[in-house]
């Protein structure tokens, strides 16, 4: 094939027709570049279309998990957090027996201490009575029993070992139904987490005054519990 028929391979005008087109060979070139051009804008149109989709459906996932976060109120952790003393107002008792009397406060053995009568729990005290170790004695040898009114007039009295883990006991569970039916009225004792703590590492400390608990093995087991969300 010469120069000359070489050239005639490629068309002139890019921008002629087949009909435009006379020689037979040219015009099957052109189909052949056309049906490529078209092969090649459908295959990207194809992949755009599919790679549009794909993107549209992780867009669209993404935009329900974000909904579905935003339906969870988050703790807004600007705003100032209260607890149960909180716009209430405090009672107190005074400093001597006779102060305390006069504000309308009741001796209570249970935390030993005076408390307003509004936050006189007498259930808690009876309940405490029944374990018979609140007795409170003048001596260390705890030969000489007193009376409630006696034991309230006293800087201080003796009772036992025992007794201090039966008031640790019966305060925790005094407190918890005070916070569990959300009563208007809590006693300073309660309400105070430096007794809680005092109480709960007591409790904690004895368990090394008796027994080897640390190598006395027990059987644990495994449960599922919920969790009280208020709205």
């Amino acid at each position: 094939m010469g120069p000359r028929d070489e050239s005639e391979l490629f068309l002139k005008d890019p921008h002629q027709t087949p009909k435009q087109i006379s020689d037979p060979e040219s015009r099957n070139i052109f189909r052949h570049r056309t049906n490529l051009n078209l092969w090649f804008l459908s295959s990207h149109s194809l992949v755009f279309i599919f790679t549009s989709l794909l993107w549209g459906s992780l867009f669209y996932t993404m935009d329900l998990s974000l909904q579905s976060r935003k339906s969870i109120k988050p703790i807004d952790e600007t705003k100032p957090l209260g607890n149960i003393t909180t716009k209430a107002k405090l009672l107190t008792c005074g400093w001597t027996p006779e102060e305390a009397k006069a504000l309308g406060c009741q001796y209570d053995i249970l935390s030993n201490h005076w408390v307003p009568g509004l936050c006189m729990d007498q259930k808690a005290v009876e309940e405490y009575q029944t374990d018979e170790s609140w007795f409170g004695f003048a001596d260390e040898n705890r030969t000489e029993l007193l009376s409630i009114d006696t034991m309230s007039e006293m800087k201080y009295y003796y009772t036992s070992e025992r007794d201090h883990i039966v008031h640790c006991a019966m305060l925790w569970r005094k407190q918890f139904r005070a916070f569990f039916e959300e009563r208007d009225n809590l006693d300073t004792i309660i309400a105070d987490s430096e007794h809680t703590m005092h109480c709960s590492q007591f409790l904690m400390d004895m368990s090394d005054k008796g027994p080897d608990y640390r190598n006395m093995p027990i059987k644990t087991w495994v449960g599922y519990a919920g969790c009280w969300v208020k709205e």
